[in-house]
């Protein structure tokens, strides 16, 4: 038996992402969920954030900004940059996180990020009250301690970096658990 809610907004696991938009002198986060990888060549990722909002005017305006992946060591920082407006409060003063100077776009990334994507805006709408935006991945920066081996970034050690989850319809963090098997082969027993 399954229980009907008409549409609603729910999805999970999400990442707790720190867009962050500006330059070094003045620069804005903003925390969403609503992040995905798009494509992989070129490999270009999505976002969405509300129309209203000041990050999605940043980004039309300056055509880049940066994906910051939130750890669980910094949600507290992290929801506070998602419930206070970048119109009015410093963000990166108040929650004492710490800007970075990126290798390609303007906008900062975030130091005690684990993983920063640098992006190009590619691509964009509106879809009712939302702002939909395509980034082309210019940069990955990876913090070397969460690298099994440093020249391939695939090694990276997931427990380490201990993203912050998202659940989204719970309005709820939460933290990565345990790896359950390996994608693209576990399912190679159901073959025929």
């Amino acid at each position: 038996m399954k229980t009907t809610f008409g549409p609603k907004k729910i999805m999970f696991p999400c990442p707790a992402a720190l867009i962050v938009t500006g330059n070094m002198e003045k620069a804005n986060i903003a925390t969403i969920a609503w992040v995905s990888l798009l494509t992989s060549s070129p490999p270009t990722l999505g976002i969405s954030v509300g129309e209203r909002g000041y990050t999605g005017g940043e980004i039309k305006k300056n055509g880049e900004f940066t994906v910051n992946i939130a750890t669980v060591d910094i949600m507290r920082e992290a929801d506070f940059c998602g419930i206070t407006s970048g119109r009015e409060v410093d963000k990166f003063k108040e929650s004492g996180l710490t800007k970075m100077e990126s290798k390609i776009v303007s906008a900062p990334i975030i130091k005690e990020c684990p993983l920063n994507l640098e992006c190009v805006l590619v691509d964009s709408g509106v879809f009712g009250s939302t702002n939909h935006f395509v980034g082309k991945i210019v940069e990955t920066h990876i913090d070397t301690d969460k690298l099994k081996d440093e020249s391939d970034y695939t090694s990276f050690d997931t427990l380490a970096m201990n993203p912050l989850i998202y659940i989204g319809g719970a309005r709820e963090y939460r933290r990565i658990g345990e790896k359950t098997g390996d994608a693209y082969s576990i399912g190679e027993s159901l073959k025929k």
